[in-house]
């Protein structure tokens, strides 16, 4: 029976197609960094779900997306989403080439979009309704306040409980 040696070429050559599905990664070190950044600025980034904080900023892309086989190479792979209010979620799937360089993500936005207007913040606690009515009555034994100025501030104040 003869036996088939392969030749010092061969063995290398094999190795070689085997081993060239890991070394394709484009970004293989944690201290890699891009930048994320967003047209419009001031989205919010995301990795797979993770808020990584409002564009522009930098990253590690190793810190944030998983690494494993695809096919038969060795890769970062997930999801980059950017969200801002009044504009369309952008979102993309990475991979080696994408987390390769910086990202720009060009939003659609609604040129017609206002933000709500912030919450009237309620009232510190010294401002009770008893502190209230005592102030205005103050006023009012100073002759700082009509009566008839005390009586509407009076009934105001208690239309509110």
């Amino acid at each position: 029976m003869k036996t088939r040696h392969l030749g010092t070429n061969a063995v290398a050559t094999l190795l070689a197609m085997l081993l060239a599905g890991c070394g394709s990664m484009a970004v293989d070190e944690k201290s890699s960094r891009i930048r994320l950044a967003s047209d419009p600025p001031g989205a919010t980034a995301y990795a797979n779900g993770a808020e990584l904080g409002a564009t522009p900023l930098e990253i590690a892309p190793g810190d944030h997306f998983a690494s494993g086989f695809v096919g038969l190479s060795y890769r970062y792979y997930g999801k980059l989403t950017f969200k801002k209010p009044g504009c369309e979620t952008y979102a993309i799937d990475v991979d080696d080439n994408l987390l390769a360089r910086d990202i720009q993500a060009r939003l659609k936005c609604d040129p017609d979009y206002r933000a709500p207007a912030a919450a009237t913040p309620p009232r510190a606690a010294a401002e009770t309704y008893a502190g209230r009515l005592a102030r205005i009555e103050t006023l009012r034994k100073q002759g700082l306040v009509s009566e008839e100025e005390y009586k509407n501030l009076r009934q105001r104040i208690l239309d509110e409980l």
